[in-house]
């Protein structure tokens, strides 16, 4: 590694310390109550977040072993809520691809993104050069993939110690953090047409379809605002 790497990826781990990884820790930190909860033993709930890492994934597996869901239940829930991580690595891997970099470096950073580290990274890359892109997420994604393995095995053994209603305060960090960083990017006009349109299109498909409203809010703002605004 040379010192350029070395200085961008510690960037990297000292950026995921501060108020991203505060708010993806206190998520985990509740998924690990959570966990405890469902039946999950310590080990299955640390490797969980170690090789899982994706927490919407694992609160939904979590809650299919709650209800007494099978494997192959399970297994489809986890495997379509994930699904998401596809389209947000396709998006990603551009912005911080170098030339002469191997392939497989890429698909082990892709471990690494999560919502979190993604959010920040779209909104912050224009800051960082073309060519230390990478060695500073990879600083940003595995530190986040630290604290959030702690933070779950931390929540497990508090559990039974910490008030439910405190795990509950906490998971709602995350969500407003990436509120508050999508705020910070309105004066991109198609991020800012996305966003009200959602706002608007939410509560009248709630009146159709509950279940799918907030997702094809989204999926429909987003058509609109590239087609008008980016295309």
């Amino acid at each position: 590694m040379n010192k350029t790497f070395d200085n961008n990826f510690k960037d990297g781990c000292f950026t995921a310390l501060g108020i991203p990884g505060i708010s993806l820790a206190a998520s985990f930190f509740a998924l690990g109550a959570l966990f405890k909860n469902s039946g999950l033993n310590a080990a299955q709930s640390f490797l969980s977040t170690l090789i899982g890492f994706a927490l919407p994934g694992q609160v939904v597996m979590a809650e299919t072993l709650i209800v007494n869901g099978t494997l192959l239940n399970i297994l489809i829930a986890v495997f379509l809520t994930n699904a998401r991580l596809y389209p947000m690595t396709v998006n990603l891997v551009p912005v911080i691809r170098q030339k002469n970099r191997p392939r497989w470096h890429y698909y082990f950073l892709a471990h690494f993104i999560a919502v979190t580290s993604w959010v920040y990274m779209l909104t912050n890359y224009e800051k960082i050069t073309k060519e230390n892109r990478f060695s500073f997420f990879l600083g940003l994604g595995s530190t986040l993939w630290i604290l959030s393995t702690i933070a779950t095995v931390i929540g497990f053994y508090t559990a039974g110690i910490i008030n439910k209603k405190i795990f509950v305060a906490v998971i709602f960090l995350n969500p407003i953090y990436f509120m508050c960083m999508i705020v910070s990017v309105l004066n991109k006009i198609h991020i800012i047409a996305t966003v009200f349109l959602s706002i608007i299109l939410a509560p009248i498909l709630f009146l159709f379809t509950p279940d799918w409203s907030v997702l094809l809010a989204g999926i429909i703002s987003g058509i609109i605002s590239y087609y008008f605004f980016i295309r």
